[in-house]
């Protein structure tokens, strides 16, 4: 019978691999985007920078993830990220359309 989920813990540091066979770094934590869709940060391979995988892009689970190849995904999270307001108070991004910090309260400018 084939596990029906994992926990963060069994999730953490594992290596993330895509389709076409290339490292594209390991697992750091689990997340919401914007949209309140589930998504795994990672640390990327190579650069050391941080970046996510939405949940619809992991095709296994076992000794790493196996997900799609993410080269478009990168390009529409960039978009994303420039997108999002950052409180002025605590650094959190939050989705364009708040109006109050969801990490602080804070009120959010422009």
């Amino acid at each position: 019978m084939a596990k029906k989920y994992f926990r963060r813990e069994e999730l953490l540091g594992k290596d993330i691999i895509s389709d076409a066979a290339a490292r594209v770094g390991k697992v750091k934590d689990i997340g919401y985007d914007a949209e309140g869709r589930i998504v795994l940060i990672y640390d990327k391979a190579g650069d050391g920078g941080e970046d996510a995988i939405p949940s619809s892009q992991i095709i296994a689970f076992g000794d790493v993830i196996l997900v799609k190849s993410v080269a478009h995904e990168e390009k529409s999270s960039q978009a994303t990220v420039q997108q999002m307001k950052v409180c002025p108070n605590c650094g959190k991004e939050n989705a364009p359309d708040m109006l109050f910090c969801t990490g602080c309260g804070s009120r959010l400018v422009g």
